[in-house]
């Protein structure tokens, strides 16, 4: 077997072996090309600087690393990472990070961050194996939203032109990588946003893709949720959504979605690994 950067490897092979990989994970998953494309280019992902084990020419196993920034520091971000099942328990995991780290410290990169379900035992403990430790623990929700019609005196309107800097001084956590603003700026065609107004000042708003129906950003003022929460969410159109990576420290948000009977799906760590 050989290990080797991306750089030359087409998509779809990447995306094939990537559906291959969780075929029968706890959460099955069917990516197209068009949506890694798009998630991908946004988050910074540098096909030079992820690795793949082929056997006999053959992709079974990657790390699709983001470089980018997590506030201050240059962070690999691993956007992805599976092996097929006929090559798992093979300790390619480690293999393919001694590998990536020797080249990601060459290219100036100070950090390695990655989000795994708290489920997934066998995962954590080969991350941890390698170095990485649990920074954050991220819920994840999904609702049927039906909508529902709130009377308020405050006005509720849906904008695709709207500035990321708007909603600044609503921010009730610290997003994880891939919905910081830098990142969500390369698909902002994609994006729309809620808002809840008050004497024309924003005290509410949400982020959501049109297509994938992800809610990758919400906050309120002074996080306050049992205010202005139902307000926000009676803007949103009907639809099948997800709410994606929402820190556990926030209890007030957490209750909310309780009370709401948004469904806590699945839950991730966000770990790091200092190079």
């Amino acid at each position: 077997m050989e290990i080797k950067s991306l750089e030359n490897t087409p998509i779809r092979d990447i995306v094939a072996t990537l559906n291959f990989a969780f075929s029968d994970y706890f959460i099955p998953i069917n990516f197209t090309e068009e949506y890694v494309n798009e998630r991908w280019t946004a988050s910074g992902v540098d096909y030079n600087l992820s690795f793949g084990i082929f056997d006999r020419n053959k992709l079974v196993g990657f790390i699709i690393h983001a470089i980018n920034f997590y506030g201050e520091t240059k962070v690999a971000y691993n956007a992805s990472t599976g092996v097929v099942p006929s090559h798992r328990r093979q300790g390619l995991l480690s293999k393919l990070y001694e590998k990536a780290i020797s080249v990601l410290k060459e290219n100036g990169i100070q950090k390695s961050t990655l989000e795994c379900i708290t489920k997934n035992e066998r995962a954590i403990l080969a991350y941890q194996k390698v170095g990485f430790k649990i920074d954050r623990h991220y819920h994840l929700y999904k609702l049927d939203w039906k909508g529902v019609r709130i009377k308020t005196a405050l006005k509720v309107e849906e904008r695709s032109n709207y500035s990321l800097q708007d909603f600044k001084y609503l921010q009730n956590y610290f997003p994880s990588i891939e919905n910081q603003d830098h990142c969500l700026e390369k698909y902002k065609e994609n994006l729309k946003s809620i808002v809840v107004l008050e004497s024309e000042k924003i005290v509410a708003y949400l982020i959501f893709h049109k297509i994938s129906k992800r809610i990758h950003r919400l906050g309120v003022h002074e996080n306050n949720w049992n205010t202005f929460g139902e307000i926000l969410f009676s803007g949103l159109p009907a639809g099948n959504y997800n709410i994606i990576n929402i820190d556990s420290e926030n209890k007030n948000i957490h209750n909310f979605f309780k009370k709401m009977n948004f469904d806590n799906y699945i839950n991730q760590y966000d770990m790091s690994f200092i190079l």
